[in-house]
């Protein structure tokens, strides 16, 4: 969007969303864990997709939609693929890039990427559900289309469930539909993103936000679409949906903070190189820390980096990081 079309508070929201995707690779790193860390990881991966969902729009039709996908996601994974993962496996001679990927659910070097192609799978089939949706009946359109990415999102987490994996995470974006199809409904029927904050409800909506969270909080790993099996489905979209508001009520309060929001702003260039520069970080630094300690240098070193190469990228290297369009729309 257009600067003057931003939403700065969702800016700021983007901002928090990468930054606990890099503690939590940093800590990974690290082989340690850290405070509220299975309350992030409930709701991580769920935050960013319904901050995708906000803005979902159909376009003038679908090789419109087909190429701005393309522009914003497909092109910055395939870019960050090669250069960051197939070149290197292919001089250390190990097993394909592309072999990892399909087999082990693995993207050599710079895991993190594997968000942009799931995203745009979800995208598309959202789309899809859109289109069906409107066949069945245009004045129930919405509730058509919530229900159908609802019950995708069961059919998801039960391939999970029983392990069956689907390749290229498709299985994993059928589990996460119903967060981005939340986020296309709280932008589109209601009138949380336009309406300034109210004292009590949405106080109250943050304490009980912030109870489920707490209370309710359960480990998932989305590349894996996997959960433990005591776990029902339901407490998995209640938990991410909950995670999300708590973290949009709190971005609409502060409505900017100077580098968390510069940070959202171009958290794709961030997902895209965090992973690559904390294992080169790490990689250095065990000999010196550890445990923690080597959490909290892996940090201070990254987000400075990676903030560089926001500033790098987005003048020399546009088009690659959905900054500019290669395929030209219109």
């Amino acid at each position: 969007m257009a600067d003057s079309k931003r939403i700065g508070w969702v800016d700021l929201a983007k901002g928090f969303c990468i930054l606990l995707v890099v503690i939590n690779h940093a800590a990974i790193a690290a082989w340690c864990s850290y405070s509220l860390e299975l309350q992030a990881t409930s709701f991580k991966m769920p935050l960013y997709f319904i901050l995708s969902g906000l803005f979902f729009k159909l376009y003038e039709n679908f090789g419109g939609f087909l190429k701005r996908k393309i522009n914003k996601l497909l092109i910055p994974f395939l870019f960050f693929f090669l250069v960051t993962s197939v070149l290197p496996e292919a001089g250390l001679k190990h097993q394909s890039a592309v072999a990892s990927v399909i087999n082990d659910r693995y993207i050599p070097f710079n895991n993190a990427i594997w968000f942009l192609l799931c995203l745009f799978e979800v995208n598309l089939v959202f789309y899809l559900i859109h289109l069906l949706a409107k066949a069945i009946s245009a004045k129930y359109q919405t509730a058509i289309v919530l229900i159908i990415s609802v019950a995708l999102g069961f059919v998801g987490l039960g391939l999970g469930a029983s392990r069956t994996l689907l390749p290229f995470y498709l299985d994993t974006a059928m589990s996460a539909l119903p967060f981005f199809a939340f986020g296309y409904w709280l932008f589109r029927h209601t009138g949380f993103m336009a309406a300034p904050l109210h004292p009590l409800r949405d106080g109250l909506l943050l304490v009980a936000c912030v109870l489920i969270v707490g209370f309710l909080a359960i480990p998932f790993i989305w590349i894996e679409n996997r959960f433990p099996a005591t776990v029902s489905p339901l407490q998995v979209y209640l938990c991410g949906i909950a995670g999300t508001m708590m973290v949009l009520i709190v971005s609409k309060f502060l409505k900017r903070l100077p580098l968390v929001s510069f940070w959202g702003r171009y958290s794709i260039i961030i997902l895209c190189t965090q992973q690559v520069v904390i294992t080169i970080a790490a990689y250095f630094m065990r000999r010196w820390f550890q445990g923690e300690y080597l959490m909290a240098v892996l940090l201070a070193v990254t987000l400075p980096v990676c903030h560089l190469l926001i500033l790098f990228m987005r003048r020399f290297m546009p088009h690659v990081t959905a900054q500019k369009d290669v395929i030209k729309i219109g």
